[in-house]
């Protein structure tokens, strides 16, 4: 069994890393890694949790989970649009939306965190910079030697 979790998080870590999102299936491995129980468990588990926040917002038009956010029920105007394809205006009708509003908290830890990643990318660039300017300048080099040779004569230049 710890080696099936293993494998799970594995696969978790790379598909997330690659897509910068997450869809719920790894929300459920995430559970799954996480916790005692098994995937299936752990996939319903998920599941009732977005059904619930789903009726409760129809019910009651609000949804608060301390530390996380709210999610909230908006109403938009009537409003003329524009259709992008064809540039055609058109008119949207009045409308209800869900908007989600992060909790202090949460904005907090996503500041830090976003803030500890940007400075170790900055300082991966900077190691990296020189070697990469070489590269450019040398490629500029050639190109400009190799445009000069193929000029006719001709042309006064």
């Amino acid at each position: 069994m710890p080696q099936k979790r293993a494998l799970w998080r594995e696969k978790t870590s790379k598909a997330t890393l690659e897509r910068k999102s997450m869809t719920k299936k790894e929300i459920a491995r995430l559970v799954y890694n996480t916790t005692q129980l098994n995937l299936s468990d752990s996939q319903a588990a998920v599941q009732a949790t977005f059904e619930s926040i789903v009726k409760l917002l129809v019910k009651y038009g609000r949804v608060e989970l301390r530390g996380f956010g709210v999610f909230m029920i908006q109403n938009r105007s009537a409003r003329r649009a524009r259709n992008p394809r064809t540039g055609e205006e058109v008119w949207v009708d009045e409308h209800e939306t869900v908007v989600f509003k992060p909790s202090r908290l949460m904005k907090t830890n996503i500041q830090e965190k976003r803030s500890k990643r940007a400075k170790a990318k900055k300082a991966r660039k900077a190691t990296e910079a020189p070697v990469k300017s070489a590269k450019k300048t040398v490629k500029k080099v050639a190109t400009r030697t190799s445009t000069a040779a193929k000029r006719s004569p001709r042309r006064g230049r």
